[in-house]
């Protein structure tokens, strides 16, 4: 008798700790450019103040990947800051199993600008980016051109403009047309060229551009 009543309560105790194991969750995900470049050493924090720990971080590698460990169940606030970016903030539901990897992208910081749109830049960047991954590129493509227009120094959203016009080629079954949204590419290119000249992603974009073009002529 004495056996059975000691134990009752480890019984009781492993039952807490295992309801308790079955509320920890886990979150992943990547922290990248504008122009999908992984950004190493990114800070991603995620805060909740009804858990315990109420606050947990964690730091990108050199492929932009983050992973948590021992999130309690719900919603936490996500943010994402590197050196030289505008910082991303996010609430994302936190589940045992299932919880989908949380992709921040990040733009350049250009610092003060006179007349800087009155909204988040990243808010806007995020609708652009919607409107893209949906095929609706005729919408997207305004709205990154928009965000250049209204903020000059951020040069990386032309990789972006001109993959949209590379797209938007690549449906395009007139060789006329295919022509001109071919060399708009280039032309977008080309700019990103002239604030970066070193950059890697955009002289093999227009290097596969001029080829493309050249076959369609």
């Amino acid at each position: 008798m004495q056996v059975r009543h000691l134990l009752a309560p480890s019984v009781l105790v492993m039952g807490l700790a295992t309801a308790a194991a079955a509320q920890q969750a886990r979150a992943t995900g990547t922290v990248k450019d504008t122009g999908g470049k992984p950004i190493k050493g990114a800070t991603v924090t995620a805060v909740n103040p009804d858990a315990s720990p109420s606050r947990i971080a964690s730091a990108t590698d050199d492929k932009g990947r983050w992973a948590m460990i021992g999130l309690k169940t719900g919603t936490w606030s996500f943010s994402a800051e590197a050196p030289g970016y505008v910082k991303v903030e996010a609430k994302v539901p936190v589940r045992v199993a299932s919880s989908p990897p949380l992709g921040f992208t990040m733009v350049h910081d250009p610092g003060p600008i006179p007349n800087a749109l009155d909204r988040n830049i990243q808010q806007l960047i995020q609708e652009a980016t919607t409107l893209r991954d949906q095929g609706r590129l005729d919408q997207a493509l305004a709205a990154y051109q928009d965000i250049r227009t209204r903020n000059p120094k951020l040069t990386s959203v032309n990789l972006v403009i001109a993959d949209l016009y590379r797209r938007k080629a690549s449906q395009e079954s007139d060789p006329t047309a295919k022509q001109a949204l071919l060399r708009q590419a280039l032309d977008t290119y080309d700019l990103m060229l002239k604030n970066d000249a070193t950059n890697e992603r955009a002289i093999v974009e227009r290097d596969e551009v001029r080829a493309a073009a050249g076959r369609n002529e």
